[in-house]
């Protein structure tokens, strides 16, 4: 057999036990009778023999590609692919949103009549055309949003399902960012103010949030592979560490690390619109454009590093594909998370936890949307152009800093885990609870006022980003090894009892009474919800159980 020459297999063999000491005294002539005698049974023994190497063989080499994680040049590499999806990411969450809005306003009349929307209000009534009918313009986005937070789940389940497999979670997981990078070219030259320019922004918007939940899902799963492999950072300098503890330093150290990189990646793409904003002319000039240009050259930036991070990251080889099984790796997919969703009670704890975070996630991330419109729509879409730009660049700011600060401070507080996450929500759900405050026209307070939104900003981007470090790292530390892409994909996939509805709901609401305050309810009540789930879950009991294989 030729895999007797190879060095390699013989000391996979030797250590194996498959073949004996070569000093052995053993008697040939008996040995080439045996193999006379019984050449079938000789060639079983051999495919068992191959069998086994190749076994053993596959051990050793998933054993060596993740002992390459335990080093700086692969943390370097992974941060570096954060850091080229934030240029494009922070453009889809901050001026594609307001591109779309601002287009919609010029496109729009107020009810009733043909005259022009306003471009400035607390309360701005603008009808807008989609599909067969006319709706508020600010609903618009959030249909939009709907829409694409349900493909993104969708698409999710399929990337979650797979990403464990073989080499497929690095070459998913590039594939998702040059592409990522690459939809968001077109958008300097849709300066149109028609409707088909605008139904064309919109259709990107969709496809971008889509394909921006793969990379998520699968940067997410690298999270717990980094934490069982790297050395590289320090123990926790409080007295007495615990295992788990010191597993969660190095958890919150590459979950932050991991979102400071991707935002001062949205950074970069932020200091040039806002370079943008001020050297080309004001919105009366040249409107938004302003906006899609920053977006074409964010999708560059992307572009440009994935290539980078693309020849520095190793591969992590994963569980084989059964072929014997099926021949459709798709159906392995929903094979997959049938059984993910039967292991519900065996991995409790980790469950829990994640729908708490995906109630927390759908708030806080329409929350954002909520807050951004609102912000054009009191300082005014005529005049806001610079003003937005900059505070776009400020949360991005305040973010870094809440993350930045909660790395630090973790592993020299002795303060129980589960505290962090009370903080964070508390602060999250003070913000929302202002904006429905405002709701009524009699209440001068509740986002009315243009230092209302900074004063939010500060509060809640830091404590949202900290809280997103802390999910992640937590949440790694209660799935099973070589189902990290999996369970990640959970959280998305979860995302879609909530993910799509709640849009939709913000949307009639916004639709019925053009009021951005009153939207904010639903978020407020999912995130009061989720402050419950943090509260029942067990992260020591949740520990233990991701010591059992998912495939057991």
């Amino acid at each position: 057999m030729s895999i007797f020459r190879n060095p390699e297999y013989l000391q996979v063999l030797f250590a194996s036990g498959i073949i004996a000491d070569r000093n052995m005294n053993v008697d040939r002539d008996s040995v080439d009778e045996t193999v006379n005698r019984d050449d079938d049974g000789d060639k079983q023994g051999l495919r068992a023999t191959e069998r086994d190497v190749q076994s053993n063989s596959d051990d050793l080499e998933q054993a060596n590609s993740k002992s390459v994680f335990n080093s700086k040049k692969a943390l370097w590499a992974f941060l570096v692919l954060c850091y080229s999806t934030g240029p494009t990411a922070s453009m889809v969450s901050n001026y594609v949103t307001a591109a779309i809005l601002s287009a919609a306003n010029l496109l729009g009349h107020q009810a009733g009549s043909d005259k022009p929307c306003s471009r400035r209000g607390t309360n701005i009534s603008c009808l807008v055309k989609f599909g067969g009918g006319e709706i508020d313009y600010n609903s618009y986005t959030l249909y939009l949003r709907s829409i694409s937070r349900a493909t993104e789940g969708i698409v999710s389940i399929l990337t979650a399902g797979l990403a464990d497999y073989a080499n497929y979670r690095k070459t998913m997981m590039m594939t998702s960012i040059f592409l990522f990078g690459t939809l968001a070219l077109p958008f300097a030259g849709l300066t149109g103010k028609t409707y088909s320019h605008l139904t064309a922004l919109s259709v990107l918007y969709c496809l971008l949030t889509t394909i921006g939940g793969v990379y998520t899902v699968i940067e997410g799963s690298y999270i717990p592979i980094f934490m069982r492999s790297t050395g590289w950072f320090r123990e926790s300098r409080v007295a007495a560490t615990t295992g788990e503890r010191t597993t969660w330093n190095k958890g919150v150290s590459i979950s932050v690390l991991a979102l400071v990189s991707s935002n001062i990646g949205g950074l970069t793409a932020l200091i040039i619109g806002i370079i943008l904003v001020y050297g080309r002319g004001s919105y009366v000039k040249v409107g938004y454009f302003n906006y899609l240009l920053a977006i074409t050259i964010g999708g560059c930036i992307t572009i440009l590093f994935a290539l980078l991070g693309q020849y520095l990251l190793p591969s992590v080889p994963g569980k084989e594909v059964d072929r014997t099984k099926t021949r459709f790796p798709l159906l392995v997919a929903f094979r997959n998370w049938l059984k993910l969703l039967k292991s519900a009670t065996r991995y409790s704890e980790a469950f829990k936890f994640c729908i708490g975070w995906v109630l927390w996630n759908t708030g806080y991330s329409n929350h954002l949307q909520l807050i951004g419109a609102l912000f054009l729509q009191v300082t005014g879409f005529s005049r806001s152009s610079g003003v937005y730009s900059v505070w776009s660049f400020t949360s991005v700011i305040f973010a870094c800093m809440g993350s930045l600060s909660f790395m630090y401070l973790y592993p020299r507080l002795n303060l129980p885990v589960k505290s962090y996450a009370y903080g964070f929500l508390l602060v999250n759900i003070l913000c929302v609870l202002w904006g429905c405050i405002g709701i009524s026209n009699h209440v001068t307070i509740g986002y009315k006022h243009q230092a209302e939104f900074w004063v939010e900003q500060v509060l809640f981007m830091s404590t949202s980003s900290a809280l997103r470090a802390y999910n992640r790292a937590i949440y790694s530390s209660m799935i099973p090894e070589n189902s990290e892409a999996q369970f990640f994909g959970l959280e998305i996939t979860l995302d879609l009892a909530t993910g799509w509805i709640n849009p939709l709901v913000m949307g009639i609401i916004q639709d019925r009474t053009h009021n951005l305050r009153f939207p904010m309810i639903p978020n407020l009540l999912l995130m009061l919800v989720g402050l419950g789930l943090y509260s029942q879950v067990d992260i020591s009991k949740g520990i233990e159980q991701a010591k059992v294989d998912l495939s057991q």
